[in-house]
Formats: C-alpha cells, sequence, structure tokens
C-alpha cells in the first residue's frame, strides 16, 4: 500500500511540475519521501520539485543522493541545473562534462554547459558550444537563444537578431527568444526608436493581447483613499544592482497607506533577498509556477497596484502582467529602462530629460512625470573614497568607461577615436567583464586600430571583485557614456567616485540615461547635443585640469546633496502616482 501511495505521489509531482505548480509539486514530493526517504527515484523527483521551487540546496542534497544510488545521465543532467540554481558554476560545469565524456552530443548538457560558461564569463566557449549542439540539433531554439545572446554581449547585434528571430521561428512561443530580440533592438544604430516600438508592440500582439482578459473585472474595494496593497515583482530580489535601487523604496514607503507585497522570482536567496523580505509586509515566491498560477497568487492578495522591476530582462513574470490581475500596473525603469509594450501596463515612472515631451508615442504606458529623475541610489558602504585627479601624476588625461561591451558600438568607437586623436596624450580605459578573454581584447584592439588608435592608447581590462572596480575609478579622469543605449548604473558609481561624466542625447528613453541622471547633479553642460558637441566637449574638459580638479573634489558632496540620495522624495512621488492612478480607476476614468 505504502508503495502505492509513493507512486502516486510522484505521478502528483510530476503532473505538477509539467504544469507549473512548483508549490504542489514540493508537496506531493515531500509526502512521497515521508514513505521511502531512502528511494533514489523519490529522491530524483524532489530533488526536481525543489529544483523547480527555488530550493536549490534541498534539490543538490536529493539529487546527490539520487545520483550516488544510480547512475543516470537525465538524474546527472538534473543534479547540474540544482548546482547552477545554487550558484555552484564550477561544480555545475564538472557535472555536465562528465555527461559530455560519455555522450558528446548530449544537446542538453551542451546547452546547460554554455549557459555556465556565460555565467562563468567564457562566452567564446559558449558559442562554441552553441555551434556543437546546432550541429546535432538545428531546430534547437534554446541554443540559438543562447548563442545569439553571446553574439549580442560581443556587439554583433544584426548577427544576434537573426539568432533570435531563426529561434522564434522554430517555436513562437519561445518568449525568452522574443525578449531577447527586444532587448538586443534597443543597442542597435540601424533602428530608429519607431523600429524598436514596433518590435514591442509585436510581442504584446504574439505572448501579451492574447491574456488579457476579456472583460476585466477586478473585486478590489473602491475606496479612493483606503490603505492600498502594492505588489512588486522582479526576479532580482538578491545581490543585484536591481535590488540595490530598490530598497530605498521600501525603507522609506509609507507604511500607513501602503503594504507591501513582493513577488520574487528568485533562483538563488541571499542575504539581500532576506533583508528585502524582512522591509516588506509580506513575500511569495512564484518560482516554478506558471503566470496563471502567479496571476491567481496576486488576485487572491488583493493587489491594487502592481509594479514590475525586471522589463524584458532575463527571469520577468511580463506574462503575469499581461493577464492583467491588478485593477493598476506599472513599468518601474531599473530593470530594463523602457516600455515594455504591454497593452495591460498603465504607467512608466519618467522625467522631462529621460522622455521629453512628443516622446510618449514610444510606449505603450502612460507617462507619470515626476519633475524629478526617477531614481534613487544607495552606495555600497565598500565604496573607496574619491582620490585625487589622476591627470595629475599622469602627466596626460584618461577616459574611461565601465559599461557592457555590448553598449560600445561601431559609431561610438568612431566617436571615441575622434578625441584621442585630437589628445594624442590621452588614453582610454574599458573596463568590462567583456575583455575576461583575449579575442574581446584583441577584437576592441582592431576596431579601435581602424579608426588610427593603436592598442598602446587603450586599457581593455576586467576588474573583479566589484570594490576593485570601483577602486579603479581613481585611475580615470573623465568618463565616456556609449549610445544610442546609454550606460545606468556605471554613471551613477563614476559620479559617486567623483568621475565626471561625458553624455550624448540620443533616443528616449534609454538614451536619455545620461541627461537625467547628470540633470539631477546640475550637470547639464557635461550633456553633448550631438557628436561634435561631444568632441568639443571633451577637448574643453581635458584640457582644463583646474576646473577638472575642483569638479572631481565637488562631484561627492554634490551627489550627496542630488535628488538621487533623496529616497523619501521619490517615494513620496511614486507614491502620489500610485494613488493618483488608483483613484483614477475607482472613478472609472482610468
Amino acid at each position: 500500500m505504502s508503495q502505492e501511495a509513493r507512486l502516486t505521489h510522484l505521478t502528483h509531482a510530476l503532473q505538477a511540475l509539467k504544469t507549473g505548480v512548483a508549490a504542489d509539486a514540493v508537496r506531493a514530493a515531500e509526502a512521497a519521501l515521508a514513505i521511502a526517504p531512502d528511494d533514489a527515484e523519490t529522491q530524483y523527483v524532489a530533488g526536481l520539485a525543489y529544483t523547480a521551487a527555488g530550493d536549490a540546496p534541498r534539490a543538490v542534497a536529493q539529487l546527490r543522493l539520487a545520483v550516488a544510488a544510480r547512475t543516470k545521465t537525465s538524474w546527472q543532467w538534473a543534479l547540474g541545473r540544482a548546482l547552477m540554481h545554487n550558484r555552484q558554476h564550477g561544480k555545475a560545469e564538472r557535472v555536465f562534462r562528465a555527461i559530455l565524456e560519455r555522450s558528446p552530443n548530449h544537446v542538453a548538457s551542451l546547452q546547460e554547459l554554455a549557459t555556465v560558461c556565460v555565467w562563468l564569463r567564457r562566452p567564446e566557449e559558449a558559442m562554441a558550444l552553441c555551434q556543437q549542439g546546432l550541429s546535432v540539433a538545428p531546430d534547437s531554439a534554446q541554443l540559438l537563444t543562447i548563442y545569439g545572446n553571446c553574439l549580442m554581449e560581443q556587439g554583433s547585434f544584426q548577427a544576434a537578431a537573426e539568432k533570435f528571430s531563426q529561434a522564434l521561428a522554430l517555436d513562437p512561443t519561445l518568449v525568452s527568444a522574443h525578449s531577447s530580440l527586444l532587448f538586443c533592438a534597443n543597442y542597435r544604430t540601424d533602428l530608429t526608436a519607431e523600429d524598436i516600438y514596433a518590435e514591442y508592440r509585436r510581442w504584446d500582439e504574439r505572448h501579451g493581447k492574447p491574456h488579457l482578459p476579456d472583460p476585466l473585472q477586478h473585486g478590489n474595494d473602491t475606496s479612493p483613499e483606503r490603505r492600498l496593497k502594492i505588489g512588486y515583482v522582479s526576479p532580482d530580489f538578491h545581490n543585484h544592482v536591481v535590488a540595490m535601487f530598490f530598497e530605498p523604496l521600501l525603507a522609506c514607503r509609507d507604511h500607513a497607506a501602503f503594504e507591501v507585497y513582493l513577488y520574487g522570482e528568485v533562483q538563488s536567496p541571499d542575504a539581500v533577498t532576506e533583508r528585502l523580505k524582512g522591509q516588506a509586509d509580506h513575500w511569495r515566491s512564484t518560482l516554478g509556477n506558471n503566470d496563471d498560477v502567479v496571476a491567481a497568487m496576486i488576485r487572491a492578495d488583493g493587489i491594487d497596484v502592481l509594479v514590475d522591476l525586471a522589463g524584458h530582462t532575463a527571469g520577468n513574470r511580463l506574462g503575469v502582467f499581461a493577464r492583467k490581475p491588478a485593477p493598476v500596473q506599472f513599468s518601474y525603469l531599473i530593470g530594463q529602462g523602457t516600455a515594455t509594450g504591454l497593452l495591460a501596463m498603465d504607467g512608466f515612472f519618467a522625467d522631462d530629460a529621460m522622455v521629453p515631451p512628443g516622446s510618449e508615442p514610444l510606449f505603450s504606458e502612460r507617462i507619470l512625470r515626476l519633475g524629478r529623475v526617477p531614481l534613487v541610489y544607495q552606495p555600497p558602504s565598500a565604496m573607496p573614497e574619491v582620490g585625487p585627479l589622476p591627470a595629475r601624476r599622469n602627466g596626460h588625461v584618461t577616459f574611461g568607461c565601465f559599461s557592457r561591451t555590448a553598449r560600445i558600438n561601431e559609431q561610438v568607437v568612431a566617436l571615441w577615436s575622434r578625441i584621442l586623436q585630437r589628445l594624442p596624450d590621452a588614453r582610454l580605459v574599458l573596463n568590462s567583464h567583456g575583455f575576461a578573454e583575449i579575442g574581446p581584447r584583441t577584437q576592441f584592439q582592431q576596431r579601435f586600430k581602424a579608426h588610427g588608435i593603436g592598442p598602446e592608447r587603450l586599457d581593455l581590462i576586467y576588474t573583479y571583485p566589484q570594490t576593485t572596480t570601483w577602486a579603479y575609478y581613481n585611475e580615470i579622469d573623465i568618463a565616456l557614456d556609449p549610445f544610442p543605449h546609454n550606460a545606468g548604473t556605471t554613471t551613477i558609481e563614476a559620479l559617486w567616485m567623483g568621475v565626471p561624466v561625458l553624455s550624448k542625447l540620443d533616443r528616449p528613453p534609454v538614451g536619455r540615461f545620461g541627461a537625467s541622471i547628470l540633470g539631477a547633479l546640475g550637470m547639464q553642460d557635461w550633456v553633448a547635443r550631438d557628436e561634435a558637441d561631444f568632441v568639443t566637449l571633451a577637448e574643453g574638459w581635458a584640457g582644463n585640469l583646474d576646473r577638472l580638479a575642483a569638479l572631481r573634489a565637488d562631484l561627492r558632496p554634490r551627489f550627496e546633496a542630488s535628488a538621487l540620495r533623496d529616497g523619501p522624495g521619490l517615494v513620496r512621488a511614486m507614491e502620489t502616482g500610485y494613488r493618483q492612478f488608483w483613484r483614477a480607476w475607482c472613478s472609472g476614468r482610468h
């Protein structure tokens, strides 16, 4: 009888995994474990359930027991995935390589090993693995998507877009490939803002609008001034840059007026996750649950205003927003920084610098202008003090950019080369994880050489850990902001470290991040109108070291006194927006 019960529980667990209801899978698997804790098959299924639910440590423990009892390729593969989710990428790599030693063309292991290589900053190896997998399984949409993401990081945007399009042709339901296509579009110089927005709308037509309830019905209490339930949705409630920008929203909120729920798609919770949980009123894990289940969870919680913090980045739950589980839904820029394209999304926070008047047709959301920069920054305690101007000891000006290499396209290389040509003693430091391998370093040297800039003028480096990267800002005099997709976090970090940033206006909103951030510090004179203006500003500042040194000494105090450090002010503005949209919904005018 107990054997029958165990098999029944395992069947239920596997069915729950198939339908995307992780909590049910865990309950059923644990019931089977209670009957036969030493049974290898039960341990295997329990490991799958724990992996889906985001409990990677218990998943690894159960799968290790299962594999020790019975060496099966599918079980080893599951262990490798659990190790990945537990951030044990080196151990995961060894598991997948062991499988490939026996079965060199095991496509699932090639795919996961490629993903591991991406995490370990080895994109060229990841692409080679994708090519090997595609030689065996040319119709693998997942491999094509990984390959495309690697190409995008190398700046090969059109080639990346072709891979994403091929993946979608093979599997039109593969949302991650379509989101990657959108992400890639934001970096391309051959597309207009209108072209890019049209692709976002196509995403919604395919993956969003079909799930929008008709008619829309919500049972929320329509009292306009009552305490509201706000839900924030993100995969990044852990040690991630998004959490750094989000935490002040929790710390400064009006507890009396707003009750906060966090919906986390967090594969590997950590100390930051626990801290965020402690500051919120409620925590819900969305891992392993399909969009319908999560939407039902949000409806059951009675959420009044639901806020997306991811956009189309990895791990997003925009499929949940497409189902409109809350009466009012916002997109907040700290994940992707631009429109979602979803008809179901109501609002987007911005300022006039980021989204100039007239840019509204580039958004599916209604623009809510806050009258201030829509960001606040909490500097990590490990950030070092600002050092003296490096040019004083070096005898030359050092320009730098610490943003991802994907943003440094051919137009950027050409423009920055013009600056170096005009300033023959100046140097340029590019600091990014893309330069951890020799291939990308060589490629970038060749790109600059085509514009007359030899490798002796360049430092292409990757500093790690993050504290070392922050300290390296004390080697930089002026930071250069790429375009058409500006940097965000690295611009803010440079400014906090006393390094002024030269930015150029480009298409909104991603080409206006620099203008918004610099405007908050009263540094509009560091925002170039066009390429010629960019070169003129760079020459002017490089030629006046006294002014540059004075600005460097003043930047951190100026930053500290700015809106970028005014958490309460930002939260009041955002909460006013929540209430404004809520009142409109209650009155039937939203």
